[in-house]
């Protein structure tokens, strides 16, 4: 019998917000990388016999976003 447990997860990388699922990995599991939906950023796979399934709930907030445009515009 499979378990799941959900938590909410920031992207480390655009700080969108992601419910993150936990469930036991199964024969049928893919080895698959998950990626941010936004930003395209790795995010964790899993720990040990378990495996995270993301569900994007919100983009980084516009303020975030701007700041992170401005500060490689200001670079170049």
């Amino acid at each position: 019998m499979a378990t799941y447990t959900a938590v909410h997860f920031n992207c480390p990388n655009c700080d969108a917000l992601y419910q993150r699922v936990k469930s036991e990995a199964g024969s049928e599991t893919a080895d698959d990388k998950p990626t941010c939906s936004v930003c395209g950023g790795p995010l964790p796979a899993g720990d040990g016999q378990f495996v995270f399934k993301y569900f994007l709930l919100r983009e980084a907030i516009r303020s975030q976003k701007w700041q992170r445009r401005r500060v490689r515009a200001l670079r170049q």
